[in-house]
């Protein structure tokens, strides 16, 4: 165990993290999410770990990009415009407070969402009873 770190962020996760190269993504899913159609490696948190405690953990070491007009993309499975899911609202608030500054987020509908999750380095799956949720994060420079 290191000191300061969370005991979510495993040997295999931080070596995943660490081999990602500036401006590449890391998806992060909670139940429900099409995982079948992923050949990115993937990192199993556990099932009892929610999205908002791997995106803390993930989000204490994992720099976001600057440069981006949204270094956080979301899935959007409720076809409302204005209704943010809660935990969306959480993990921006958790990438917020990791970065000292206010971070946008930017949402898609499966396909597209899709489309850009093939292209990740790695994703982090939780196990949490949650609606189905997901998130990508473009890695910055630390």
């Amino acid at each position: 165990m290191l000191k300061n770190l969370s005991p979510l962020l495993s040997g295999a996760l931080l070596s995943a993290l660490d081999a990602m190269h500036d401006g590449a993504t890391l998806t992060l899913v909670g139940s429900g999410y099409p995982e079948d159609q992923m050949t990115t490696p993937v990192v199993h948190l556990g099932d009892d770990v929610t999205t908002e405690a791997a995106a803390e953990a993930i989000l204490s070491v994992f720099p976001l990009d600057q440069e981006s007009a949204s270094p956080i993309v979301f899935l959007d499975l409720a076809d409302e415009p204005y209704d943010v899911p809660d935990v969306a609202f959480a993990v921006n608030g958790i990438a917020s407070d990791a970065e000292l500054r206010r971070v946008p987020m930017t949402r898609l509908e499966l396909e597209p969402f899709l489309e850009l999750a093939r292209n990740s380095s790695v994703m982090v799956r939780v196990g949490s009873d949650a609606p189905p949720c997901a998130f990508l994060f473009r890695r910055g420079v630390l």
